[in-house]
C-alpha cells in the first residue's frame, strides 16, 4: 500500500502518543475494531521541533507519518513505509 492510499483510508483516524524510541514517536488509535499505528520522525532533525502531549489526540493526516500499520484480530491488514 502506498502512503497516499493509507492516508485516504486512515487519515482522519484520531491517534494518541504511545511511545518514543530512537528518534521515532509512535502514535496509536482505534478504527473499525482494529488498531492504527503510525510512526513520526526517524532522525533527530525530524523530531527536534515536534511537541508531543500524551493526552491529546491528533489525526493521522496531521502527523505526516513515515510509517503506518492497521491491524485487526492480530493480523496486519494494511501498511506502508517510506
Amino acid at each position: 500500500m502506498t502512503k497516499q492510499e493509507f492516508m485516504n483510508r486512515y487519515g482522519d483516524v484520531e491517534v494518541k502518543f504511545s511511545s518514543y524510541y530512537k528518534y521515532t514517536f509512535t502514535f496509536t488509535g482505534e478504527f473499525d475494531g482494529g488498531v492504527v499505528m503510525v510512526e513520526v520522525g526517524g532522525d533527530s532533525s525530524d523530531i527536534y521541533r515536534m511537541e508531543v502531549c500524551s493526552g491529546l489526540s491528533e489525526s493521522v493526516r496531521g502527523l505526516d507519518p513515515y510509517s503506518g500499520t492497521f491491524a485487526k484480530s492480530g493480523e496486519v491488514d494494511d501498511n506502508f513505509y517510506e
